[in-house]
This record gives C-alpha cells, structure tokens and sequence, in this order.
C-alpha cells in the first residue's frame, strides 16, 4: 500500500487506527510527534513517503543510524525504529499490531458491573495499600485492559475464573518486553489477592500468576560532571519555540535536580517573582518543595512565558504547542541534545541530571541531609542511591556498604 501524497493526513489516519487497536494515546502521540518533525524537516506535508530519506532525517535530527539498530537497541531508538516500520508497511504493521495488542481491538469492554469491584480495588490500593494517585492511575489503566482480556475470552463472571484461564492470559503476553510484561503480572497478582481476600474467588489464584523480579542496586547511577551540565545546556539552541521550551526544562532539571514529573506539574502560580521562590509539589512523594528562583532560571522562565509558551488559560506552565493546549505529559526530547555531547553513560534520560546535581553537590562535601531536602528525598533514600557514586564520602552515613 503506498502511502498518499497527503503525508499529514495519513499519519493522522495511522494514529486513528493505531487507537482502535487499542495502543494508548500517549504511544501514538510519540509516534505521530516523530513524523511532525519529519514534515518539518522536509519542509511540507504534501510529498510521498520514501523509507531512505526517512532513514536520512532520523540520522540527522535524532542522530539514530538504522543500519546499527538491534534488538537490544536503547528503547528511544526501539520507538524511533518503530515509527519507520509503520510508514514502511502499513498493512503488514497493522497486522502485527493488532496481533500484539492486548486486549484485541476492544477496549474497556466488559459488564457495568465490574466497574464496582474495579473501584473498590483501586480504593482499596489507596487507602488500605497507600498508593500514590500514579500508580493508581496506572493499575486503573492495566486493569482494564485486564477485564477486557477475560471478557472478550468468554468469562462472564469474575468469581468463574480458574487457574486454566490465568494460565492462557500468561502465554499470550509472554512474548511481550519484560517492563510490559512485569507490569501485567504484577498488577494482576495483586488483584486476584484482592479478590480473594474479598471472597470473590474461592480459590488464591495469584499463586500462579509469576513474580519478574528487576535487579535493584547493580548499576551506579550515571551522572555528569559540572563541566559536561555547562556542556550539554551551551548545546541547546533557542531559536525555536519548542527549543526555547526544551532549555527551561533542562535547565529546571540541572539547577534544581527535580524530577520531569516535578516539572510538568508546576503551576503559573507556584512561581513567586516577588520573593524568588519556585513552590514544587512532588507527585511522587507529595511533598511540597520551595526552591530558590536564581535569575538565571528566571529569565529562562521569562522568555519561555514571552516568546514560546502559547497564549492560553491552562494552570500549568509547561503546556502542548497545539490547541487545546493541555498539559505536557511527558517529555521526549532530553536525548536528542544529550547525544551531542561526548558522555559515555550506561542510561540516558533526563533524570540523569537529578543523579548528576545530587552527585556534584555530593562531591562539593554538601551534607546528605541537605541534599536530600533539596532533591525532597528522605535521607535514606539519598544515602543509598547517591553514596554508591564517591566511596571517599561513604563514612559520611552510618550504613554498611559492601565493596
């Protein structure tokens, strides 16, 4: 199937279908954010799609070769490498999509009823378990696409699964990536627990849904030196809107080590120009920081505001750049800028600027408990993720560490 001259109503097409399929909203927004780049790069929307010269823009805007790519690939080049299988054969990818999709097309098809059991869980998560408002968030995600499974597989009754049924679930996503997979199982156990703690279930039949354990504590936290920070935030040009956008971010990042989810979730009001303070509420561990507001991060929140924030009434200072202007989610550009610098790091992401601001401070003889009212950690948590990375300072905490 060739794809239409129309470039921007096609991807606009996949990303319909994709949905219906049942992928997430924020899966197909990163794919159809790639191909925007690639109009922009290519300098209209109105071209026929070429596989060799889409290999040529993710090589020189995303600085991603697809003659290296493995399976074992980063998944940032995973998800790049995938957007260009998409436009290769869409038939074919359709195929294949729809046959990993889980539940298959349908979705969030199942009886009204179970809606109940679902939100007494997702209570019961909350106030019994002490869940954070995210992982509720994702466990209502998962389990739905959960009941939907189970349904669309002839179970008409919560209380008549079997041990047969668990084990049919497990088979059909057992090909699926560990991260997915893990999250699956793990989300199920914990409901079937539920159920049967509730006497929904006669029988416990979380005892055979399987545990995949992730390694903790076996890699140093990657961070970057003071010099390669200055580096990596000289690099960022701001002559775009979304580049203008992508500095702030970095640099709230950098200068304040805060997580990206601390950052999308600042509201206008939660900077105070008056005194120099920046209010954080951190949706990880809901404690409220109140951070210095340096001129430097000012001016930086001055031109974003002025010359690349859209005019618009939404509460939160970091918002899309297209109408209806919601919220920004997610933020997926941190690596194409962190590529053109010289680093060699075992994991990238943004959150290695929490790593290397808590390090640095670290290494400039700080005390933890500074560092972790800074970061808004508890100085456990501090002590055990930071002190792996400068043995000099370990007599600083009263823990043992093994060599």
């Amino acid at each position: 199937m060739s794809l239409p001259l129309d470039f921007k109503t096609q991807i606009k097409t996949i990303r319909k279908e994709g949905l219906e399929l049942g992928f997430a909203i924020a899966t197909m927004d990163d794919y159809q954010s790639i191909w925007n780049q690639y109009i922009i790069w290519n300098g209209n929307d109105n071209f026929i799609y070429d596989e060799n010269d889409y290999a040529k823009f993710l090589l020189e805007h995303y600085n991603f070769d697809v003659s290296t790519y493995s399976n074992k690939s980063k998944s940032r080049y995973q998800k790049l490498m995938r957007s260009k299988r998409i436009l290769d054969d869409w038939n074919s990818y359709k195929y294949f999509m729809q046959k990993r999709a889980l539940p298959k097309p349908k979705y969030e098809d199942y009886p009204n009823d179970w809606n109940n059991i679902l939100t007494d869980y997702l209570n019961y998560c909350k106030n019994v378990r002490c869940n954070a408002d995210n992982s509720i968030k994702v466990k209502r995600y998962y389990l739905i696409r959960l009941l939907s499974y189970f349904y669309q597989h002839k179970i008409d009754n919560l209380n008549a699964l079997t041990s047969k049924d668990i084990n049919a679930f497990i088979n059909d996503v057992i090909d699926k990536g560990n991260r997915s997979k893990g999250r699956y199982f793990y989300i199920l156990k914990g409901f079937l627990e539920y159920l049967f703690i509730e006497n929904i279930l006669i029988n416990d039949l979380s005892i055979y849904v399987p545990s995949i354990r992730k390694a903790r504590n076996k890699k140093v936290p990657t961070y970057l030196k003071y010099d390669k920070v200055e580096e990596l935030l000289e690099s960022i040009p701001r002559n775009r809107k979304v580049e203008i956008r992508d500095y702030t971010i970095i640099l709230l990042a950098a200068r304040l080590g805060l997580r990206i989810s601390d950052i999308l979730n600042i509201k206008i009001k939660d900077i105070d120009w008056k005194n120099y303070k920046l209010t954080v509420i951190q949706p990880k561990t809901k404690n409220i920081n109140i951070l210095p507001l340096s001129m430097e991060i000012g001016w930086a929140l001055i031109d974003y505001i002025t010359r690349a924030r859209p005019k618009c009434d939404n509460e939160y200072l970091f918002v899309k750049t297209k109408y209806p202007f919601d919220k920004m989610t997610q933020f997926s550009n941190f690596n194409k800028y962190f590529d053109k610098i010289d680093v060699n790091a075992n994991k990238k992401g943004i959150h290695t600027l929490r790593h290397s601001f808590a390090t640095n401070m670290l290494n400039e003889d700080i005390p933890l408990s500074i560092i972790a009212s800074t970061l808004g950690d508890s100085l456990e948590t501090t002590s055990s993720t930071y002190l792996k990375v400068d043995y000099k300072n370990l007599s600083k905490c009263h823990i043992e560490v093994d060599e």
